[in-house]
């Protein structure tokens, strides 16, 4: 627990520094976030032959970093950071020549990686950009759901929820969705403030559950391959998707209803 908490606190300190300095920087540290990340999809899946596909990651990152620095900077011409991925990741299947090692199915899964990560990480970049306080909301939103949920289910949990994700309980999940509206929807009516409180209610429920499926999500991709954490890296809590797939998916739920009023 004490692992967890310092390493829920750097995380949060390095966030909010960011976020208030910054829309560049906080641009920045997502590309790298994304690339960390991108880097935690890649070794899972293909950790036996990490060093004969070294060229296809390093292109996958290219691809990666094209996608967010449109977001950050606007430098970037949208047709080619959708396009130029596709060209940069199917033709090595060519080159390479072995099909046990680098297939249309491995181009896809990658390319799959890339554009996910980039459109979400991108989208988290592009709310910094044009709304601070609706940026902080999404990350409110998870991060919240998320550690009321694990002390609610470490406390009081006794029933277990799925199978996906063992230390989840129906307890801790009740607890953390309900904490998730409460507090979402007190910042979003206080700071954002353009909605009626009604709204500001259903907004966060749907959010909440989205947080909950984005930790399930990830989780059911981890148990897939048979990993505990996607990587060791924050203290106590493993790796970059171990602590953003709850993010990842309330951004994205945020900005599609956003895009529907």
């Amino acid at each position: 627990m004490k692992q967890r908490t310092i390493g829920a606190i750097i995380l949060l300190l390095i966030l909010i520094s960011c976020l208030i300095i910054s829309s560049k920087l906080f641009g920045l540290v997502m590309m790298i976030t994304a690339i960390l990340a991108f880097n935690e999809f890649f070794n899972i899946k293909y950790e036996d032959n990490l060093n004969k596909l070294k060229f296809i990651k390093l292109l996958g990152i290219i691809s990666l970093v094209l996608i967010t620095l449109n977001k950050t900077f606007y430098m970037i011409d949208t047709n080619i950071t959708i396009l130029l991925p596709i060209l940069m990741l199917s033709i090595p299947i060519i080159f390479m020549n072995d099909n046990k090692l680098y297939n249309i199915n491995d181009c896809l899964y990658v390319l799959g990686i890339v554009y996910f990560l980039g459109l979400s990480f991108g989208n988290i970049i592009f709310l910094r950009d044009t709304n601070i306080s609706k940026c902080i909301f999404i990350f409110i939103i998870a991060f919240i759901t998320d550690t009321y949920a694990y002390i609610g289910g470490s406390l009081i949990g006794r029933h277990k929820f799925t199978s996906i994700s063992p230390n989840k309980t129906i307890e801790g999940t009740i607890i953390g969705t309900f904490m998730g509206v409460l507090i979402g929807t007190v910042y979003y009516y206080n700071v954002v403030g353009n909605a009626t409180l009604f709204k500001c209610i259903v907004l966060c429920i749907v959010l909440t559950l989205l947080s909950e499926i984005g930790d399930l999500m990830f989780s059911s991709i981890k148990r897939y391959f048979n990993k505990k954490d996607y990587s060791n890296l924050i203290p106590g809590h493993g790796g970059i998707l171990d602590r953003f797939d709850s993010v990842i998916y309330v951004s994205l739920g945020f900005s599609l209803i956003l895009s529907m009023l």
